[in-house]
C-alpha cells in the first residue's frame, strides 16, 4: 500500500525520479541499509509512514515463512497453487464477502486490492 525500496545511484529504483533529481538519502526515509564489502546503500522510503519492515536473524537456510507474521499468512498462490477443492471447501466455509475473504492474508497470502477486484453483479 505504501513504501517502497529506493537503491543508492540507481535511477531505475523509484518510479517517479526525473533524470538529474534523484537525491541521497531520500526524503521520507526511515532506515538506510549499508550494504557489506560494498558502497552501495539501500532505503526504505515511506511517506505516510504505514508500511513496516521486520528484520530477523536466522540461520542459512532457515524458512522465513516459519516466522511471524509470515506464518500467520495463508498458503502463496504462486509456490502453492491452491487446488479446486481447497477453494470450494475454504469459500463454503466463509462467513464474508468474496473479496474480503481474498483479501485476508490468513485465508491466501500476497493477494492485493487489484488483484480481488470483483465486478459487481446487477
Amino acid at each position: 500500500m505504501t513504501g517502497w525500496i529506493h537503491i543508492k545511484d540507481d535511477p531505475f529504483s523509484h518510479y517517479r525520479v526525473k533524470p538529474g533529481e534523484q537525491q541521497w538519502p531520500p526524503r521520507f526515509n526511515k532506515f538506510i541499509l549499508k550494504l557489506q564489502d560494498s558502497t552501495n546503500e539501500v532505503a526504505f522510503v515511506d511517506a505516510r509512514r504505514l508500511a513496516r519492515i521486520r528484520l530477523v536473524d536466522h540461520a542459512d537456510g532457515y524458512d522465513l515463512r516459519n516466522v511471524s507474521p509470515l506464518k500467520e499468512n495463508g498458503p502463496d498462490p504462486v509456490q502453492e497453487p491452491p487446488t479446486l477443492e481447497w477453494l470450494k471447501t475454504r469459500l463454503s466455509a466463509r462467513k464474508v464477502p468474496v473479496k474480503a475473504w481474498l483479501l485476508d492474508q490468513s485465508a491466501i497470502a500476497g493477494i492485493g486490492n487489484w488483484v480481488a477486484y470483483v465486478t459487481p453483479v446487477e
